[in-house]
């Protein structure tokens, strides 16, 4: 009997049920953290929306000044003789010297033209670079005491009297594009032929302004320097050293009627 008892008092022990897990509800932020996020916030304000006020305020710009750029009346022009002799006299010392080393070579004499070809750089050297940075002059300006200005009143830096020296060479290259350009290929290398065709466009550009500004003697390089004239210059009579030899250059041309313009002759003549 024991045995049956203990098995009754387990089916009425009703079984306990087991509880579920309650969820956890989210932790909601507090408002002023909020408020704190929304006032970092800047509201942006379009273009379209500044008060026109800020728009009228704005005042008009003011047109450039025009430069003038023609010769200052502090300068007196240099004569038509003075003009001629001087571009005769720089086109010997920066290209000229080449022309006898040229036909000895061409004529097909054993000849070695090396030191005459550095002698005759030194020279070109001397009278585009050198002379002009020390002195503001070249050996053309010294033999008809002329020099070059700008409006401004100052002498044009070595690179416009480079530049002017470079006239034959440019042209020389330029018709070699011409050579270039007819036996030009597909796969050959384009970059000779471009130079040679700037080099030619730089020729056709000077000749071109040089016959329009033909009256005021502005070519390309005297207009790309904002306004180069050639005045004529007087010296101050303080020089020394081969200033003072370069000076007396002068005396001797003159002395042998040689770039000097007749008395009453126009200067303003090209």
């Amino acid at each position: 009997m024991g045995l049956l008892d203990r098995i009754d008092e387990e089916d009425v022990v009703e079984e306990t049920p087991v509880a579920e897990p309650v969820k956890k509800a989210k932790e909601s932020k507090p408002r002023r953290a909020r408020r704190s996020k929304a006032a970092k916030v800047e509201p942006t304000v379009s273009s379209d929306e500044e008060p026109r006020s800020r728009r009228r305020s704005r005042e008009p710009r003011k047109p450039r000044e025009k430069v003038d750029r023609s010769l200052s009346s502090d300068y007196e022009r240099a004569g038509t003789a003075a003009y001629s002799f001087r571009r005769l006299i720089d086109f010997i010392a920066n290209v000229g010297w080449s022309f006898p080393i040229i036909f000895i070579m061409g004529s097909g004499s054993n000849f070695s033209p090396t030191y005459f070809l550095l002698g005759g750089l030194l020279i070109t050297i001397l009278n585009t670079v050198v002379l002009p940075t020390q002195f503001g002059r070249t050996l053309g300006n010294f033999t008809t005491r002329t020099s070059f200005v700008r409006h401004t009143g100052k002498n044009p830096n070595f690179m416009f009297h480079l530049l002017k020296a470079l006239f034959l060479p440019f042209l020389m290259a330029g018709l070699f594009s011409i050579q270039l350009g007819l036996t030009y290929e597909k796969g050959d290398s384009p970059v000779l032929l471009i130079i040679c065709v700037i080099c030619l466009l730089i020729v056709i550009a000077e000749v071109a302004v040089s016959r329009i500004r033909k009256a005021d003697r502005q070519g390309l390089w005297e207009t790309a320097f904002m306004g180069v004239h050639l005045v004529k210059h007087v010296s101050s009579g303080e020089s020394t050293g081969w200033l003072k030899r370069l000076e007396s250059s002068g005396d001797f041309f003159e002395s042998k009627g040689w770039g000097v313009d007749k008395e009453g002759g126009d200067s303003d003549e090209s």
